[in-house]
């Protein structure tokens, strides 16, 4: 008895310093969060809401500068992934949202996402580039919905749950919906060290995942009835297969939507979101948390091959002994699987004449050569 009350007595003296620390560690945040509070206040005379009237805000009008402008340099001169005008970009969209979002509520936040479809669309073709998979004769998958030999079951089960999350993440952005509440410190650090330091920019690296190839996909839709790929299997082995055009359209149109459509819109409405959130401890583990949504569908790197195309075979002649042409229909198909790689789309092959067994007559010949 006399040890149990000595330990608790050491655990009492043990635990009272920890009991101070911890109260001064909390009221160290509450001052943190005051004075993040303070300059939130301060940056609320240049970013926050002033007029009723949309023509008069300039957030309106320097966003637009800045963001159009961004555009057609790109269309003009081609995007190059120079830094600085991609911070010029963003943060020149980030002003168009903030003045829709404080001049017309959710309705504006609706719009927002309306413009950033339409973006997203509208550089998918202006940047278009035709790829022709009989040309690389490769493609690597880097997402499940491109993953041709995988379970087309685990695509659609995956893009119901990315689906079921950014539903989740929408409704939380217009559930914590409140100007009054909104932060402007937290708007810019989300413009700084979410946007320009994990999300544009970063290439393969980007805490995004890497934007869906609608060039890429489009070729494999065209060709994907008359070719057969070749991918490692477990174990090490090459494994063969086809694909379906209609499965192929539909892992296209899921990953067009993920990872074009879905990943636009988390990108630009992460300042707006982040910027109603009540502590700085949930900011943080917020900035941590969303890009998760739209990398589900990423996985290690996996090369795709082509390993034969399907031409339409000549008609196979007989000679005049009724001994087909066996030796050459042979030769035919293995050229046609094997040497396809001579074959460019949309131009004509010619491959070599094979020698036919036993004595032709005068008035048969060898089968003409392959087109």
């Amino acid at each position: 008895l006399f040890r149990s009350l000595r330990l608790y007595h050491l655990l009492q003296s043990w635990l009272l310093p920890c009991r101070e620390m911890n109260s001064t560690v909390e009221g160290s945040l509450l001052e943190s969060a005051a004075s993040i509070d303070e300059v939130s206040a301060l940056m609320s005379l240049v970013l926050g809401k002033y007029t009723d009237e949309s023509a008069r805000d300039w957030k309106l009008w320097v966003g637009l500068l800045l963001w159009n402008s961004m555009l057609i340099k790109w269309m003009r001169f081609g995007y190059h992934g120079i830094y600085w005008v991609k911070a010029v970009f963003t943060i020149g969209f980030n002003l168009v949202i903030l003045h829709l979002v404080q001049q017309h509520g959710k309705v504006g936040l609706c719009l927002s996402l309306g413009t950033v479809v339409l973006q997203a669309a509208f550089t998918t073709y202006i940047w278009w580039t035709p790829t022709n998979l009989l040309d690389s004769k490769s493609f690597v998958a880097e997402s499940l919905y491109q993953d041709i030999g995988g379970p087309f079951l685990q695509c659609v089960f995956l893009f119901i749950g990315q689906l079921s999350l950014l539903v989740m993440y929408f409704c939380a952005l217009f559930r914590v919906f409140e100007l009054a509440n909104a932060n402007y410190v937290y708007w810019m650090v989300a413009y700084f060290g979410v946007q320009m330091s994990a999300f544009f920019n970063r290439g393969s690296s980007s805490q995004l995942g890497k934007v869906w190839n609608v060039s890429l996909w489009h070729s494999v839709i065209s060709v994907a009835p008359q070719v057969e790929f070749s991918c490692p299997a477990f174990g090490g082995e090459m494994r063969k297969l086809r694909a379906s055009r209609a499965q192929t359209i539909a892992r296209g149109i899921m990953g067009f939507t993920v990872n074009m459509l879905f990943r636009e819109a988390l990108a630009f409405t992460v300042p707006v979101m982040l910027m109603f959130l009540p502590d700085p401890f949930e900011f943080v583990g917020s900035c941590l948390a969303l890009n998760f949504i739209v990398t589900l569908d990423d996985m290690e790197a996996k090369e795709y091959k082509v390993v034969s195309v399907d031409f339409p075979l000549p008609t196979l002649e007989k000679s005049f002994s009724g001994v087909a042409t066996e030796k050459s229909a042979e030769l035919v198909c293995n050229r046609n699987h094997t040497e396809f790689s001579e074959f460019s789309f949309g131009k004509k092959q010619q491959l070599s004449e094979a020698s036919m067994p036993g004595q032709l007559d005068d008035t048969h010949s060898e089968p003409e050569s392959l087109v």
